[in-house]
């Protein structure tokens, strides 16, 4: 017990030491257990690697492997992340602020928000205080940089602000036309329906390009034909590029849903 308790106690000591890349850490070890997932489930269950004998010595243990480890180390760190997202969500709503009232109203909660992400964010916070003559203090020990509401609707690129506004609408094409579906006006569901589609997309393009077939000896650079997949055909792979039906409309179905995804208001200005 007094062995656990030092071994957790330096743990704590050393996190405390990286409070400046918590955020950094969690994200790239959230990215990279959610990865290990996916790929222990994909190539287990959908490539058929636990029946494939080639790959019962390496790829199937190392599969099996980042399928177990990557599902305990997400249970700790995506919960993790969602937290430091949602105070990163907090910090950027305040730093898109233009009055100052609403900004001292907010003050300890953008500063606990900052405190919690790193030294980036605090500079950016002391820039907004700069911008509005607010005294900044001496809890953080960093210099000011320009806020996100410091660069005018004007000065930003067309491309970024469509894109910006893409991905923080809560009035979606999508929401607009299944009005009795409310949960369609959140951020959250209108982010995972961009990032689903868009991997879906890419990943049916990939292998209609370039193939994503598995193969005795790994990935055999060969496109999976999902129209012979599903009628159970003898041969399922043929050499890229090649496009079937399925893959067509599939590809055609994500990429309209993702086209729903788009701002309702933009929508209405290009028309």
């Amino acid at each position: 017990m007094a062995s656990g308790r030092s071994r957790k106690g330096f743990f704590n000591r050393w996190w405390e030491s990286k409070k400046d890349s918590q955020f950094q850490i969690v994200t790239y070890v959230t990215i990279l257990s959610t990865a290990s997932v996916l790929w222990g489930f994909i190539f287990i269950f959908m490539l058929g690697g636990a029946s494939d004998p080639e790959h019962q010595e390496f790829m199937l243990p190392f599969s099996w492997l980042c399928l177990a480890l990557g599902s305990v180390i997400s249970i700790y760190a995506v919960p993790e992340f969602s937290f430091y997202w949602s105070q990163r969500n907090i910090l950027e709503d305040i730093l898109a602020l233009d009055a100052r009232t609403e900004i001292i109203r907010r003050r300890k909660e953008g500063e606990e928000a900052a405190e919690i992400l790193g030294p980036k964010y605090q500079s950016r916070l002391m820039g907004l205080y700069d911008n509005f003559q607010i005294r900044g203090g001496k809890r953080f020990k960093v210099d000011s940089s320009p806020p996100l509401n410091e660069r005018s609707e004007k000065a930003q690129p067309v491309k970024e602000k469509i894109e910006y506004e893409w991905w923080i609408t809560e009035s979606s094409r999508l929401s607009g036309r299944l009005p009795g579906l409310p949960s369609l006006k959140t951020k959250k569901i209108n982010r995972m329906i961009i990032v689903l589609c868009s991997s879906a997309v890419a990943l049916l393009c990939i292998n209609s390009i370039f193939g994503l077939s598995m193969g005795m000896g790994g990935i055999n650079h060969k496109t999976i034909d999902l129209s012979a997949y599903l009628l159970a055909m003898e041969i399922t792979s043929f050499s890229p590029p090649h496009l079937d039906s399925v893959s067509l409309l599939l590809i055609a179905f994500f990429s309209i849903l993702l086209n729903f995804t788009r701002p309702l208001r933009n929508y209405h200005e290009e028309e």
